[in-house]
């Protein structure tokens, strides 16, 4: 059986928003300068849109150019190279997968983690 309903639940998870926002704040934009979907530059937000992307199914490249872009909109280049785009992607998915993980354990699913 597929995690990708839980990856959809660990997307919606306040906790795992509130991790990722945090992850966002200090490893990508701690001055608040990249805008959002919503109009907004808050770590919320853009954590927010990020789990979605990763929600359709561990797409880290859909991610990377999120962030890409949302560093272009702000400053004449990116700030941030691909490969730490990439690892900052990375490390969200592992997030959200061990919250996928961990609410399809409780409910007693036995899938792989994909």
């Amino acid at each position: 059986m597929s995690l990708l309903r839980y990856y959809a639940r660990a997307a919606g998870d306040p906790r795992v928003i509130s991790s990722v926002a945090a992850k966002l704040r200090a490893e990508w934009d701690p001055a608040a300068e990249f805008e959002a979907p919503d109009g907004t530059r808050r770590p919320e937000a853009h954590a927010a849109a990020v789990l979605g992307i990763l929600a359709t199914g561990a797409n880290t490249a859909g991610v990377k150019g999120y962030l890409r872009r949302a560093e272009q909109a702000a400053l004449p280049e990116a700030r941030t190279t691909s490969k730490e785009r990439g690892d900052l992607a990375e490390g969200i998915w592992r997030l959200m997968l061990d919250a996928a993980v961990q609410a399809s354990k409780a409910e007693g699913l036995d899938a792989p983690a994909t």
